[in-house]
């Protein structure tokens, strides 16, 4: 597959509840049919990240077990590699991205990767958008 990009919990989640505003939902469904040619990566949080929120959905009522269990099967099929940077290596990277960026320890991973593979970041985190705009790291498929 021609090309990649890092890919955010944030646009994840928009394919699985699709909430949010209709702008977020068009972006989320964009890069969705971008992995027709694409791959994307993820740090290995991702995961924890997108399960742990549609918990918190299931248990809100607003996503059903079967629900979760079908879209993280359908996750499995896309074209998305787990960066495999152990994060004792890193941890100091991370760290020093969240405090020049102002960004959590999770957003400062998903940025820390961008930067580190030279690839642009799918996100509809507006704080990860600014920081990817300072730290001279395209957002995906926004020009």
């Amino acid at each position: 597959m021609a090309g990649a990009f890092v890919l955010d919990a944030s646009v994840t989640i928009r394919w699985a509840l699709q909430d949010g505003s209709a702008t977020d939902r068009a972006y989320a469904d964009q890069v969705l049919d971008s992995f027709a040619v694409v791959s994307s990566w993820v740090p290995a949080l991702w995961y924890t990240e997108t399960v742990h929120v549609l918990r918190c959905a299931e248990d809100d009522g607003k996503f059903g077990e079967s629900a979760l269990t079908e879209f993280v099967y359908r996750l499995g099929q896309l074209p998305i590699e787990l960066d495999t940077a152990a994060p004792a290596g890193i941890q100091l990277a991370v760290a020093a991205i969240s405090r020049e960026f102002k960004l959590s320890g999770y957003d400062a991973q998903y940025l820390e990767l961008a930067r580190r593979r030279n690839l642009s970041i799918a996100t509809l985190d507006k704080g990860l958008r600014k920081a990817a705009k300072k730290a001279g790291v395209a957002v995906y498929l926004i020009q």
